[in-house]
């Protein structure tokens, strides 16, 4: 990459506690935990910097949290106003240059060209943006910066919160190179474990580690992950202006209580897929795998997945494979959450149209029409029949108000 390019990472501190903080003025130096309902199970959304030296973190059970951090502040989290901050971010970066990539809610790469990719000036850009995150919203940013994506991303995690690292390639392994493999941005703990039974404990292992062995244990990842390990990467920024297609789509819930009550189990499942599917054909997307994902009392994740003969956004076809896939896979034990993803994702444009012209045209105007009442209704005013005889029970699946209530659920 040429010198006069340089990459930058804006991670937001704490994103979500850091909003809630920034908007409450008596929760700031406070430990925040942003959560779902905190009057019922679930889990940690995010943690403040106060209270992470306890232990929580995110995706740990509120039970769990309780314990670690007992004098915590636990908020409802708001995804609407964490939502328009996000956006309100993204303009404040397309100010600073167009080539802007959203990575996730809150983090965002950005390109700067020309006098403004030498260091000097990308650093001296980064310090202004970071003033400016702090006067205009009251929060902090880690910014990292590099000649790729890979390092801009690394770096950005070295000195949180509050950061600001600039590291070239050769910085990037007197950094990394020391640390445990598992530092590695896309190495997880599976996958760590599995590079520590062929010798390789840390990054310089791995990029000291032979190409061909490599190859031989992962597949083409092999290869991949060495060249990552040295600071190579080629990923393309895709600027924002130029939309960032899905690549997949899908719904997870954490029950009210451990279940294994099949008929329970089904109609969360259903409505899942419902949820999916309805969300595929709002945004203009059909899929061809569809995933089922079951998680136990004891945390233990499975993920299983099944490709579909053709392109759908029917709700029909994405919930018979993910039930057929969980009677499968499901053995009888207590389950803590269900989720339900279909990928393989293409335009409806674009792809395989048999859907278009199967047999049962009038299924497809019904799902149409029933579509504009949602439009206009909202999502509360039609639901699968299936869920319905369980739909006091399911009140974990948003579905809009049940007898007694005035209001539709947030969703």
């Amino acid at each position: 990459m040429s010198p006069q390019r340089r990459i930058l990472l804006v991670d937001m501190d704490a994103f979500f506690a850091s909003i809630e903080q920034a908007h409450h003025p008596h929760l700031k130096g406070q430990p925040v935990i942003v959560c779902g309902d905190p009057s019922r199970r679930g889990v940690v959304t995010a943690a403040s910097y106060e209270a992470r030296p306890t232990g929580v973190k995110a995706g740990m059970p509120l039970q769990e949290a309780r314990r670690l951090c007992p004098g915590a502040h636990y908020v409802e989290g708001d995804p609407e106003k964490y939502v328009a901050i996000s956006l309100a971010l993204l303009n404040l970066y397309l100010g600073v240059t167009p080539d802007v990539e959203p990575f996730s809610v809150d983090e965002a790469f950005l390109a700067l060209q020309g006098r403004h990719g030498t260091r000097e000036a990308s650093l001296a850009i980064a310090a202004d943006l970071k003033r400016r995150i702090a006067e205009r919203f009251g929060l902090t940013a880690s910014i990292g910066i590099g000649p790729n994506k890979l390092i801009a991303k690394m770096a950005a995690g070295l000195e949180k919160p509050d950061g600001l690292t600039d590291l070239d390639e050769e910085g990037f392994r007197r950094a990394f190179w020391p640390r445990e493999a598992q530092s590695m941005w896309g190495v997880g703990p599976q996958l760590a474990i599995r590079l520590q039974t062929l010798g390789i404990a840390t990054v310089g292992d791995l990029a000291r580690a032979p190409a061909e062995a490599l190859q031989a244990a992962f597949g083409i990842i092999g290869p991949q992950l060495r060249e990552a390990a040295w600071g190579h990467d080629d990923t393309p920024l895709v600027p924002y202006h130029e939309g960032v297609e899905a690549k997949s789509m899908g719904h997870e819930v954490t029950l009210p209580e451990d279940c294994d009550d099949p008929v329970f189990l089904e109609g969360t499942l259903l409505r899942l897929s419902d949820q999916v599917g309805r969300r595929l054909r709002t945004e203009g997307y059909r899929g061809r795998t569809v995933a089922v994902k079951l998680r136990d009392r004891r945390f233990t994740t499975r993920i299983r997945q099944r490709a579909l003969p053709e392109f759908t956004a029917d709700h029909r076809p994405i919930f018979d494979t993910a039930r057929a896939l969980w009677r499968e896979h499901w053995n009888g034990e207590a389950l803590r959450l269900l989720g339900v993803t279909v990928s393989s994702l293409a335009r409806a444009g674009t792809c395989d149209q048999t859907e278009l012209f199967a047999p049962d045209a009038r299924a497809e105007r019904l799902r149409d029409a029933l579509d504009r009442v949602r439009d206009r209704l909202g999502e509360a005013s039609l639901v699968p029949a299936g869920t319905l005889t369980h739909r006091r029970r399911l009140g974990h699946v948003p579905f809009g108000p049940v007898s007694g209530q005035r209001s539709p659920e947030r969703t």
